[in-house]
């Protein structure tokens, strides 16, 4: 079992923030014995249960089931009604998007962060996803009439393998194939760098119907995680 700190989320949010690794059953009963302790140290823990053995405590409460879709690249088409965000801070329309990509996050459904933690977040979330010099960010948008309407953004590493951060489509946009043009303009770009090969990204399983369009693109489920937030 591991147990650190998270200081950038300690410093965000203005809490004691650690996260906690259990791989066994063991590794739960032990963590959970370690309350009195644990108090002196943190305010909330995120505790990872990779292995689904089960993390039973006081104050501690299931708030994600992490999904982890993967698939190889293969030829798409580009669409022109997606193009890629150029600018270094994002706009009003792709604020709004962030907003919407997070509306199973866990950070918005725990009601006990501080009020606005949320937006804050995802604000910042956003801002780090725009094209930076020495970065391999970007950002795909579909544009109606200048005006972004989904978006999705992306990072990719030396390692072959490219991450989804955001993906959001407009509530007025949504079921008219928008999101499927974007990702089809994404891996047609990913696929053209030629370095890399695995496209990944994640979701919450309670999302029912991101996981179905995820699977309908062919995407398969590469892992599947547990996260518990314990309110110490």
């Amino acid at each position: 079992m591991n147990i650190r700190k998270l200081d950038w989320d300690s410093d965000f949010f203005g809490l004691r923030i650690g996260r906690a690794d259990i791989q066994t059953k063991k590794d739960a009963e032990e963590l959970a014995s370690m309350v009195g302790l644990l108090k002196n140290e943190y305010d909330l823990l995120y505790v990872f249960d990779e292995n689904h053995v089960g993390f039973s405590a006081p104050t501690a409460k299931l708030v994600d089931e992490k999904v982890l879709y993967s698939k190889p690249f293969e030829h798409k088409k580009i669409y022109s009604e997606v193009m890629m965000y150029q600018q270094e801070k994002p706009n009003a329309s792709l604020y709004h998007l962030a907003h919407i990509s997070g509306g199973y996050s866990r950070f918005k459904l725990d009601s006990k962060f501080p009020t606005g933690s949320f937006e804050r977040l995802y604000n910042r979330w956003i801002e780090n996803a725009c094209p930076q010099e020495g970065t391999n960010k970007q950002i795909f948008a579909y544009l109606l009439d200048g005006v972004a309407k989904g978006m999705i953004t992306v990072d990719s590493n030396e390692e072959g393998i490219a991450h989804i951060g955001l993906i959001a489509v407009d509530e007025g946009c949504q079921h008219c194939g928008v999101g499927t043009k974007i990702m089809s303009t994404v891996e047609e770009y990913l696929y053209q760098i030629g370095k890399i090969r695995t496209l990944e990204v994640p979701t919450q399983k309670a999302n029912v119907n991101a996981c179905r369009w995820y699977e309908k693109n062919g995407f398969q489920i590469k892992s599947i995680t547990n996260i518990y937030h314990w309110w110490l």
